[in-house]
């Protein structure tokens, strides 16, 4: 039978969700925006935090809205207005990641059986922010079992206007050895980006594939063809699935850690500028968008 937890820090509220056995637990951070910060399964690692590394810094597994990666300068013009987002990357003078990264989420819904737990989250934004004025409700639905654990992200323009968006995942999945871990996905394109990491140009992808990690660097963006992008690792071969035939794959490997972030995305830096993977949801209207990973223990 699936359990949940409610666990309160001095800064912090969190879940903690886990089978009989406690060898699938789920932590989630509901005030650093409903993120996950650890999914085992099985036993072993699957997602976690960046040691030495802050949250606000990480990104890890931060759910991304209203817009993924980067915007330059914070800066973006929609219906002939200009709009000015805080810049949270300093150094770059980038806003950065979305705006709900930080917010504190609420649990409106559990359902808990013996082979799954199923919970809802749920923030409302009823003024609109800095650069984003515009009114939005936004679920968060994971689903954990022996199998699999998928993260549906819902968003509702409750706003009397439309507004533009992208949608991102920013979860850092772990190896015990990344030297000896591959990752496979179907490009067709790769993103050039400069030295602030905004997207200026593609180019056809042209790199063998699988690709051996560890002794590569990456921080780019892909437009791929499938649905579908693997890591094997030495402990297990994870299939991450996006709900939509639309996907952009944002890969980065941080200097010397046994990690990877394999960044689902519905668009890509500075797309409020560029419009690329760009969407547009009108006044009471939603979008829905699910990512499913499935494991096999190697």
């Amino acid at each position: 039978m699936y359990k949940i937890e409610h666990v309160k820090s001095e800064n912090s509220k969190s879940l903690v969700i886990s089978n009989q056995e406690e060898t699938n637990t789920l932590l989630i951070n509901l005030d650093e925006g409903g993120r996950v910060a650890s999914y085992k399964h099985k036993g072993i690692n699957i997602i976690s935090d960046i040691e030495n590394s802050p949250y606000n810094k990480s990104y890890a597994a931060a759910i991304l809205f209203p817009f993924a990666n980067r915007i330059e300068n914070g800066e973006y013009v929609f219906n002939a207005s200009s709009y000015k987002l805080p810049c949270n990357e300093k150094g770059n003078n980038n806003a950065i990641h979305g705006l709900v990264y930080n917010k504190s989420f609420k649990l409106i819904g559990e359902e808990l059986k013996s082979d799954t737990a199923r919970i809802v989250l749920y923030y409302k934004e009823k003024n609109g922010y800095q650069g984003f004025p515009y009114k939005f409700s936004i679920w968060l639905i994971y689903i954990l079992n022996n199998g699999e654990f998928s993260v549906t992200v819902k968003v509702k323009n409750d706003d009397d206007y439309s507004f533009p968006f992208t949608l991102g995942w920013h979860p850092y999945f772990i190896s015990s050895d990344l030297q000896q871990s591959q990752l496979i996905f179907n490009a067709k394109e790769k993103f050039l980006s400069d030295e602030k990491g905004i997207v200026l140009d593609r180019e056809k992808f042209t790199t063998s594939i699988p690709i051996q990690l560890g002794k590569i660097e990456l921080d780019d963006a892909f437009t791929v063809n499938s649905n579908i992008a693997k890591l094997i690792t030495p402990d297990y071969t994870l299939k991450l699935e996006s709900s939509s035939a639309e996907n952009y794959l944002q890969i980065y490997t941080p200097e010397e850690l046994n990690a990877i972030a394999i960044e689902p995305m519905v668009g890509v830096s500075n797309s409020l500028n560029n419009g690329i993977g760009l969407n547009v949801l009108d006044s009471n209207e939603t979008y829905e968008k699910e990512w499913i990973l499935k494991i096999s223990k190697n």
